[in-house]
């Protein structure tokens, strides 16, 4: 079966439902709210299903061409002949972007259909759905797109939609009246600015280098480049491929730390978690946030062009290398950071930057496949979560709203994401507590849940590893120690979430949310419990994980050789048709090497067992009994020595940087901006001096030459004309009667004459 034709519907079926709502959702909800809603949220959920149903026929249609990599055309786009520059609208269909498509497809719808209850009864709901309609359009343009130009197109637009999602009640504020969401909203658009900022510069270099941004041609030359030892000419100077490619490459880990929130462009997720929950869950957790994940695997033929050019970056660090620890140092940095959040999303948007790092340190060292294997099970367990923790907020709303009814105190400071005021809600929420227990275990990564074998396949490359390097053995370290934290911090919301007694009187009145809520979690729990057996690994009990090279001339003939073994979608097999990773070998021969996926039981046994300390720590040690009550103080800082320095860290220390260098620093630059080219240069010289002079001198002109002599001109000789005329017929009123008789008598010859003329003549 071909439905390779079908491409363009990805798009198209989002589209529609943004039009749908944009127009006539709004209408519908106001003339009957319940009726309104049914058809704005589902019509936008069939929407999202039905591009979910073309994904998977592009699957099929791609097992069926034998794994081969198709461009779909869909029309010209830009076309600069004399530039050469040519970039079609077209779609790149290969098991990379199909892989893609099918997570933020199959994810995305489960949290529209889960947003329908979540969001019953806001006055703006067909509005919430026209934007996450719109954001699945950009993010399918994201990861469908064969240039860096489409994927930068949609790169922008779920940016636009983060930033209309995180401020959706932009008229929330806090006590001080704060705008809190609209300001998360803008620190997030802000700071993603600096990342898109990279991607324009690295897209500059990239055609300057290679004539084209569409992936096929710019791969393909790069490659034979690298082959012949080619220079890229620039001008009047030229630079070996390498050092360009390793710009590039520096340049694309900045745009990947900024839409996937890694140290020091992170600091908008966690504010960002001021939108509705179903937006944290669907932007900031599974799909958005890995944009930069998905770029520098796409990208993975320049990285290890660079690997094997040797070029360093910062001291003996090439940029794979600075890849790796960037990720590494986010994965711990941000885990820390999570011990010490009261706020149950809080506690995952950290998290989500943790795992966010995971990935990013996999793909650093040349593990893509385990970076995307990471990427699809946390989208399962981390959507899982954010949901849970919508379940959770929407119980204890509920509660509070029983307890407040009839009696609505406007000073009333009741957090319902405040772990500290829940307790007991096990009882109360069986379906959400049990779902959550399972994308929180999964998170821990405890056998057998998903995020076991994609966390502990990561571990296993670093600690692995052939080349044995400083680079891999503080990775590994780095993230052995962000797997204990993340294991702790959920060990303590769960415990403070769902065990215990209830410390709010909301708590005791919550309930369990409704069906469409419900179904979802569940879904998504199974995924999270077997989500890892898509990429089961051989077994491996000590040595190197297996590697097999095969000697090739592109990645079409690469994927010909393996069709032999049969239909098999196990994630290496499936990745490796799009994954291309070359290396320089002794021959200067382009390698296709597997990646390798052999686990390392001893590195799981061992992180396992370091999980289960830590959660057994945190639950039955640290937090057994605490806290009580709501406004109990945190154990954590009693710990001696490592206590006070883990929560050292909520004062946010990049944030606590940021406020008390960049911000202020940018606040004087735009003030002295302001002053100097605003006031000195534009008003003073600029308007005073050159437009004020101008235009004065040319009302003269027009007042004195046009106006005075020409329109006055005109005007003036018209009544002085008028004037003479008067006073010629003013002649013939004498008041004489004779002159009277004259006139008639003049009249009367004038009559006969013309009477008479034609018969006489």
């Amino acid at each position: 079966m071909n439905t390779f034709s079908l491409a363009p519907l990805l798009i198209i079926f989002p589209l529609i439902g943004v039009l749908f709502n944009g127009l006539v959702g709004r209408r519908f909800v106001v003339q009957d709210r319940e009726v309104g809603e049914k058809w704005s949220g589902w019509f936008a959920s069939i929407m999202a299903l039905s591009a979910f149903a073309v994904a998977v026929s592009l699957l099929l249609s791609l097992v069926s061409h034998e794994y081969h990599a198709v461009v779909v055309p869909f029309f010209d786009w830009i076309n600069i002949p004399s530039a050469h520059f040519y970039v079609p609208w077209a779609f790149q269909v290969d098991t990379l972007s199909v892989t893609m498509m099918l997570v933020v497809t199959g994810v995305g719808s489960l949290i529209h259909i889960y947003a329908i209850g979540y969001m019953h009864g806001d006055p703006n709901f067909s509005r919430f759905f026209t934007y996450l309609n719109l954001f699945l359009f950009f993010m399918l343009i994201l990861v469908s797109g064969n240039s860096y130009l489409m994927l930068f197109v949609g790169w922008e637009g779920v940016g636009l939609c983060s930033f209309l999602l995180i401020g959706f009640w932009f008229d929330r504020s806090e006590a001080d009246g704060t705008p809190m969401n609209a300001n998360a909203a803008r620190k997030a658009f802000v700071a993603n600015r600096v990342g898109d900022l990279a991607m324009i510069l690295a897209m500059i270099l990239t055609f300057w280098a290679f004539g084209s941004l569409q992936f096929e041609p710019v791969f393909a030359g790069a490659v034979e480049m690298f082959e012949h030892g080619e220079m890229v000419e620039f001008g009047l100077f030229s630079a070996s491929l390498g050092g360009v490619l390793t710009a590039v490459t520096a340049l694309f880990l900045v745009g990947a730390a900024g839409k996937s929130a890694q140290i020091p462009l992170y600091v908008w997720l966690p504010d960002a978690m001021a939108g509705p929950t179903p937006v944290s869950a669907l932007i900031h957790a599974a799909t958005m946030v890995t944009s930069g994940i998905y770029l520098i695997v796409r990208s993975n033929v320049f990285y290890e062009i660079v690997r094997a050019s040797h070029i360093t970056v910062i001291g003996s660090l090439s940029s794979p290398d600075l890849v790796a620890i960037v990720g590494a140092s986010t994965a711990l940095f941000a885990g820390l950071i999570a011990f010490t959040q009261f706020d149950i999303k809080k506690v995952l948007a950290y998290s989500t930057v943790s795992q966010l790092g995971f990935m990013i340190a996999a793909i650093g060292m040349g593990a893509y496949v385990a970076g995307m294997f990471h990427l699809i099970t946390h989208a399962f367990f981390k959507g899982l979560l954010f949901l849970g923790s919508g379940s959770v907020i929407h119980g204890m709303e509920h509660g509070h709203h029983h307890l407040s009814h009839g009696h609505h105190d406007e000073h009333d400071t009741f957090d319902p994401q405040d772990m500290r005021t829940m307790g007991g809600l096990r009882h109360k929420m069986k379906w959400t507590f049990w779902t959550y227990m399972v994308g929180a275990l999964a998170l821990a990564g405890i056998f057998p849940f998903a995020g076991f074998w994609s966390k502990d396949e990561i571990l296993a490359h670093a600690a692995a590893s052939p080349e044995k390097t400083a680079v891999f053995t503080t990775v590994y370290w780095l993230l052995t120690l962000a797997a204990i934290c993340t294991a702790f911090y959920m060990g303590r919301q769960v415990k403070m979430t769902f065990f215990g007694n209830a410390r709010h009187d909301a708590a005791k009145h919550a309930h369990e949310s409704t069906t469409t809520m419900v179904v979802p979690l569940v879904i998504l729990a199974v995924l999270a419990t077997l989500g890892g057996l898509m990429n089961f690994p051989n077994i491996s009990f000590g040595g190197a994980a297996e590697e097999s090279h095969a000697v090739v001339e592109d990645s079409h003939e690469a994927a010909g050789e393996h069709e032999s073994a049969g239909f098999n979608l196990a994630l290496e097999h499936w990745l490796e048709h799009s994954i291309t990773s070359f290396e320089l070998t002794e021959e200067n021969v382009v390698h296709l090497p597997h990646t390798p996926t052999s686990l390392q039981w001893r590195v799981a046994i061992v992180s396992t067992l370091l999980a289960l300390l830590a959660i057994v720590g945190s639950f039955f040690g640290l937090y057994r009994n605490r806290p009580e009550k709501a406004e109990d103080t945190d154990p954590m800082p009693g710990i001696p020595i490592i206590g006070p320095f883990i929560w050292w860290f909520r004062i946010l220390p990049f944030e606590a940087l940021y406020m008390a260098t960049v911000i202020p620093f940018f606040k004087w630059a735009s003030r002295v901006l302001a002053y100097t080219i605003d006031w000195e240069i534009w008003h003073n010289f600029v308007h005073e001096n050159i437009i004020r002079d101008f235009f004065v001198g040319f009302a003269k002109f027009v007042a004195n030459s046009l106006d005075a002599q020409g329109v006055d001109g005109l005007v003036n000789g018209a009544g002085s004309a008028t004037r003479r005329l008067a006073n010629v017929l003013r002649m013939s009123q004498s008041g004489y009667a004779r002159t009277y008789a004259l006139g008639v008598f003049l009249g009367a010859v004038v009559l006969l004459a013309y009477f008479l003329w034609p018969v006489l003549f």
